[in-house]
C-alpha cells in the first residue's frame, strides 16, 4: 500500500470520502472518527468504525495523520436486532393494550352498575371481588405499558383541569372498596381545605395513589389503611402532600433504600406477603411523580407498618376553568328520557353503555 493514492485502493465515491476526511484532519487539525463500509479481498462487505487524528514528532511538528479502525459489522447487527425486538415489544404492547382493556372496561362498568342494585350480602361480596380485581388488573397493566414507555423515554404526562374533592372522594370509595374486600378499616382525612380546581394529569396521579393504596391494603393483614391529604396555598400554586399510612408487615430498614428499584421485591419474611407482586408498581409511580416534578417516600418499621409520602406542586385554577375537550355549554338540569343511536362495534362497550345510559332514564338504538 505504501505510494499508492485511495484512488488505487478503492472505488472513486470511497477515495473521494477517505481523501475529503483525510483533508479535514489537516485543515482543522482535528481527530475524527466515522463508520464506514468496506470490502474485504473475497467480497464480504463489512462496516468498520475509522479513527483518524493528526501525527506529530517530538518537536511538534505535524508529520500527517494516523488512521486505525475496527470491524464493527457483529456490533451494528446486535444493535439493530435489539431495535428490531424493541418495535416488535412496543406493538405487541399497543396490540394487547386494546385487547386487554376492553373486557377489563366492561368488567368494571357492569360490576359497578351491579354494585348499585339489590343484592344479597354473598352476591355484594363476589361483586366487590371481580371489581377490585379488574381495577388492579387495570392498574398493573397501566404499569405495564408505562414501564414500556419509560424504556423508550415516551412517558409523558397531559395536565388537565381536575376537580380535587371529586377525585380525592373517587379515590376514597374505591381503596374503601379495597380495604372492606380484606375486612380492614380505612380512613380518609382531610387536613386542610382543598382547591376545588387544579391542573394535573389526573389519570397518573391517580395511578400512583392507587399503586400506594393497593400495596398498603395487599401487605396488611389486620388494623387498617389511612389515607390523608393537605396542601398549603401560595399565590396560584398548590402544594399538595397524599399521605398512605397502613398498619401493615412493614419494610425492614435495610430494604428502604431499594423499595423503589424497578422489579425489586423484599425478600426477607414469613409470611410470603413481601414475595407477592410484579415489583414495577412503585419504581413506576417515583417515575410519574418526578415527572410531576414531585417527590416520593417511604417510612416503614418492620412489623408496625409503612406510611408513604407524595408531594407535588400543581397550578391552581379558577372554579370555572374547564379543558378544550369541555368547551362547549352544558345544560345546568340534567336531561331525561334522551333518544340516543348508538355507533359501537364492540357488543362489550354496547351493553356497558346501553345498560347505564338507561338506567339514567334515556332510550338507546
Amino acid at each position: 500500500l505504501v505510494g499508492l493514492t485511495p484512488w488505487d485502493v478503492y472505488n472513486p465515491e470511497l477515495a473521494t470520502k477517505i481523501a475529503k476526511t483525510d483533508q479535514r484532519v489537516f485543515d482543522e487539525d482535528v481527530s475524527l472518527t466515522y463508520e464506514q463500509w468496506l470490502e474485504y479481498p473475497d467480497g464480504r462487505k463489512a462496516i468498520f468504525e475509522l479513527r483518524k487524528v493528526p501525527f506529530y514528532s517530538r518537536s511538534g511538528r505535524r508529520l500527517g495523520l494516523m488512521g486505525f479502525g475496527r470491524d464493527i459489522t457483529e456490533r451494528k447487527r446486535y444493535e439493530e436486532a435489539q431495535e428490531k425486538a424493541s418495535r416488535d415489544k412496543t406493538s405487541f404492547i399497543s396490540t394487547i393494550s386494546h385487547e386487554l382493556r376492553t373486557p377489563l372496561n366492561g368488567i368494571v362498568g357492569l360490576s359497578r352498575m351491579l354494585l348499585e342494585s339489590e343484592l344479597t350480602e354473598d352476591q355484594r361480596n363476589y361483586l366487590r371481588t371481580i371489581h377490585i380485581s379488574a381495577i388492579t388488573l387495570g392498574n398493573i397493566f397501566n404499569d405495564i405499558i408505562d414501564l414500556d414507555k419509560s424504556d423508550r423515554r415516551r412517558l409523558e404526562l397531559l395536565p388537565k383541569p381536575l376537580d380535587l374533592p371529586e377525585f380525592i372522594t373517587e379515590i376514597g370509595n374505591i381503596s374503601a372498596l379495597m380495604a372492606e374486600q380484606k375486612g380492614l378499616r380505612f380512613d380518609l382525612e382531610q387536613l386542610t381545605q382543598l382547591p376545588k380546581m387544579i391542573e394535573v394529569d389526573g389519570t397518573r396521579l391517580r395511578q400512583v395513589l392507587w399503586n400506594l393504596m393497593g400495596n398498603a391494603t395487599k401487605f396488611t393483614k389486620q388494623g387498617g389503611v389511612i389515607l390523608s391529604v393537605s396542601c398549603e396555598v401560595e399565590a396560584d400554586q398548590a402544594h399538595i402532600q397524599f399521605e398512605v399510612e397502613d398498619s401493615g408487615i412493614g419494610i425492614p430498614a435495610g430494604e428502604l433504600d431499594n423499595i423503589f428499584a424497578m422489579y425489586y421485591q423484599v425478600q426477607q419474611g414469613d409470611d410470603n406477603l413481601h414475595a407477592v407482586g410484579t415489583g414495577i408498581g412503585l419504581a413506576v409511580s417515583r417515575q410519574l411523580v418526578q415527572l410531576m416534578n414531585g417527590d416520593i417516600t417511604v417510612s416503614s418499621e418492620e412489623g408496625e407498618g409503612s406510611t408513604f409520602t407524595v408531594n407535588i406542586t400543581v397550578p391552581i385554577l379558577a372554579c370555572n376553568t374547564v379543558s378544550a375537550e369541555e368547551d362547549e355549554e352544558l345544560p345546568s338540569v340534567p336531561q331525561l328520557g334522551l333518544n340516543i343511536f348508538m355507533v359501537e362495534d364492540i357488543e362489550l362497550n354496547v351493553t356497558v353503555a346501553k345498560s347505564l345510559l338507561e338506567s339514567l332514564g334515556h332510550h338507546v338504538t
